[in-house]
Parts: structure tokens; C-alpha cells; sequence
């Protein structure tokens, strides 16, 4: 029957898949198995799971109303009312107060920033820090009929910078002034011209350094100038929506040196265990630091439950730590998730490559083959296939008995594959040449 059964199961193992979705916190499916059971248990079992999508869709709504989109404030209060069954209304009221009190709050940040923004125009001192930043005066390249337009856009790149270091924009000059709005225009060889005529010992020259080599392919060279800012800065910060420490991490990833960006992630993540996440998720994985990588997963989904690349990551993991059963569970979890069944999250497209990666499992261990065929055609390649997508037709044809379309894949596969390549293995160990 496989590891899911598509079957009209009985009343009695819908209840017991109820049960187990109940511990495993999957509130969803364990109304959906409960609902309908003639079955005092079960009807405990259905109350509680939607007492918990109550909650579930209260908290939903008060995130979406901090983030501002009220559209989906709407949907996850109407989805909460929906599987309300009585005794929640206090939490209701709690609820509705503090999405008005955000709106409230939300309506002044807004006020405000268009206040600072036409200040910022406006002003001499566009970051209002009572003339210790200057930006470049008129007479240089930034003065012309777009002057007031460029020196808004300089005034927003800085006020990502790090408060300690902002006020050394003034000392940088026009120089420093033009190289970042290249660098802006996505041009950052000419920003690197400039960038490079100015002092070594400026921290937001190397940061800005370290940008354009990153841009330009150069993470060999972006690592050097993160080390130098770093010291320069008094440590790593938050710039913007990046952060220098995680560009160090990634940039001497890019370089090979995966020892040296896990040292640096563990370092950042010692003071904010909230940094760099996926990216160290991925480098323990790259030296097979599995149960570790497990861990970060699984926090990591608790936290972005509809992020299907964590849940991707995670069977991979697994797999490779022999944990192939495990694998599909997260697999299947995150198609769960995503298909928004349990009316808790946004609708998104579907990812065709989790859909890929679950049918591959379940054809490689000749398992809940209808399911995996199924899969297998809403998961289409969309331009030119990749090897996985060859493998996995392959497995369907094998799996249908369509011996003519499996041995041309197979040719295909052989051809793209040196006996070197770790993927050979595969190939021999799940399709295997006929006797």
C-alpha cells in the first residue's frame, strides 16, 4: 500500500492519522482526517485542531498586519472566524485591537517618511544629523537638472550605512559620492575606478569595494575588502538589507574556502543565532555536518513554513544521511504547506523541482508509483532539461514499462555522465542495464 494510502481508509485509522497530525502539529490534516467520524475521540480531535487553526490564523494575521498588507489581515481573520466553534471571542477582541493599533502605527511610520523624504530633498542636511553628513554641494557632477533627484538617492544609500560610519561620507567627497551611484546604475567597473582612488583606510570604501567585486565575479577579491572593512568598522554589521558578515561567508563560500565562511557564520550566528540561516544550513551540508544542518532546517521551517527551498534542502540532507523515508515526509510536508490546504497562508505557484525531487524518491524505491507519475507531469521542465529531469523520465519510463523510451533516456544519461561524476553511481545503483 506504500508509505500514503489513497485508499477510503476505515474510521479507525483516520482517527489514528488524525491523532498522529495532532502531535506533529499539523493542525490541518488532522481536522481534515477527523471531520465526519462518528467517534467520540475523533470529535475531540477535530475541536482541538481547529481551536489551534484559530490561533494559528489570529497570529497569521497579526504578522500580515504588521507587515502592512492588509489584504491577507483579512483572509486569516475571516479563516480564524471560519474554524472558530465558540469560547475564543476574547481573543478575537486582542486580536482586532492590535491590528487597529498597527494600523495606527503603520499610517505614522508613513507619514513620517514622506516627511523625511521631502526633507531630505529639501534640506542641506538630507540625514538630519545636525550637519556632521554632508553630502556633495552643488558646483560637482551631482549639480545639473537631476541634482536634487541623485542627491535624494546618495541620501537613501547612506542611511543604510551603519550609524558610526555615516558621518565619514562626508570626508569621501564627490569621488565616493559619484562611485556609489555607479555602482547603483549597476555599472560597478566604473564604481571600482573610483572607489580605488580613495583611502585605504576608509571602512565604507571597502565595503563599497567589496560590492562592486562581488558584482563583478570577483568573490575572492569582495572577501579581502569584507576583512578589511570589518577591522576598519570595529566588526560586521547590518547594511541595508544585507549584512557584511553573511557577504563574507557567501563571498569565500564562492572562493572554496567553505572552513573559512562556516567559521565566520558561526562566529556571527554565536551573538545573533538568527544570521545566515539557509547559507549555513548549506555549508554544513557541503561537509556533511548532517544532523547539525538537520537542526538549522527545521528551525528554519518553523519559522518560514511556506519557504519550499528550506524543505528541498532538508531531503537532500537527509538522503544523503540515509534517511530516505524522512526525506519524503519533508518533501510531502512541504507540498502540503504550500498548496495552502489548511487555508493558513498565501496562495503561491507550486514548486515544480520539490515535485521532481519526491516523485525521483519514490520511483528509485519502486513506492507510491501512481502518486509519483502524477507528480512527475505537473513538475515539467520548463526550457531545456536538466540532468535530474532526464532521470527522473527515465524512472517513470522503467516504472511504466516503456522499455524504448528508458533506453533512450538512458543513452542520454550515460552519454552526460562520466564514470567520475558522483551521479554515475546512481544511474548503476536505480537503473541498472538489463541483464
Amino acid at each position: 500500500m506504500g508509505i500514503f494510502s489513497w485508499l477510503a481508509p476505515s474510521p479507525e485509522r483516520r482517527l489514528t492519522r488524525a491523532k498522529r497530525a495532532l502531535e506533529a502539529g499539523d493542525w490541518a490534516m488532522a481536522r481534515d482526517e477527523a471531520v465526519g467520524l462518528d467517534l467520540d475521540e475523533a470529535r475531540q480531535v477535530y475541536a482541538e485542531a481547529c481551536d489551534q487553526l484559530v490561533t494559528v490564523n489570529l497570529e497569521a494575521a497579526l504578522s500580515w498586519a504588521n507587515a502592512g498588507d492588509e489584504e491577507r489581515v483579512r483572509v486569516h481573520m475571516e479563516l480564524a472566524a471560519e474554524h472558530h466553534a465558540g469560547g475564543r471571542e476574547p481573543d478575537f477582541r486582542a486580536a482586532r485591537k492590535q491590528i487597529r493599533e498597527l494600523r495606527l502605527e503603520s499610517e505614522a511610520r508613513e507619514a513620517e517618511s514622506r516627511k523625511r523624504k521631502e526633507a531630505r530633498t529639501l534640506s542641506v542636511d538630507p540625514l538630519h544629523l545636525g550637519g556632521g553628513v554632508q553630502l556633495p554641494s552643488p558646483g560637482t557632477e551631482l549639480d545639473g537638472p537631476d541634482a536634487e533627484e541623485l542627491r535624494a538617492r546618495l541620501a537613501l544609500v547612506v542611511e543604510n550605512y551603519p550609524v558610526s560610519l555615516r558621518e565619514t561620507v562626508a570626508d569621501l567627497g564627490e569621488l565616493f559620492a559619484n562611485a556609489v551611484m555607479d555602482l547603483e546604475d549597476g555599472r560597478p567597473d566604473l564604481a571600482l575606478q573610483g572607489l580605488l582612488l580613495l583611502p585605504d583606510d576608509a571602512a565604507l570604501v571597502r565595503w563599497e569595494r567589496a560590492r562592486c567585486a562581488y558584482s563583478l565575479g570577483d568573490p575572492r577579491s569582495a572577501a579581502r575588502e569584507l576583512r578589511a572593512f570589518a577591522k576598519l568598522a570595529s566588526g560586521h554589521h547590518p547594511v541595508g538589507r544585507t549584512h557584511s558578515g553573511i557577504l563574507l561567508a557567501q563571498s569565500l563560500a564562492e572562493s572554496d574556502d567553505i572552513p573559512g565562511a562556516l567559521r565566520v557564520l558561526r562566529e556571527l550566528r554565536s551573538k545573533d543565532p538568527k544570521l545566515g540561516g539557509f547559507l549555513f544550513a548549506q555549508l554544513l551540508a557541503a561537509t556533511d555536518q548532517l544532523p547539525e544542518a538537520d537542526g538549522v532546517l527545521r528551525q528554519l521551517i518553523k519559522q518560514h513554513p511556506l519557504e519550499s527551498s528550506f524543505y528541498k534542502l532538508l531531503a537532500f540532507v537527509r538522503v544523503r544521511g540515509g534517511q530516505r523515508t524522512e526525506a519524503m515526509t519533508a518533501l510531502e510536508k512541504g507540498l502540503h504547506q504550500n498548496a495552502c490546504a489548511s487555508g493558513t497562508c498565501s496562495a503561491r505557484p507550486m514548486d515544480p523541482e520539490m515535485k521532481r525531487m519526491l516523485a525521483t524518491l519514490y520511483l528509485e524505491d519502486g513506492i507510491e508509483t501512481k502518486r509519483a507519475l502524477a507528480l512527475l507531469s505537473e513538475a515539467q521542465p520548463q526550457g531545456t532539461p536538466t540532468w535530474d529531469d532526464v532521470y527522473a523520465q527515465a524512472l517513470a519510463a522503467r516504472a511504466q514499462g516503456d522499455t524504448r523510451a528508458l533506453g533512450e533516456l538512458l543513452r542520454t544519461l550515460h552519454d552526460n555522465t562520466p564514470s567520475s561524476d558522483p551521479r554515475a553511481e546512481r544511474i548503476s545503483t536505480y537503473l541498472p542495464a538489463p541483464a
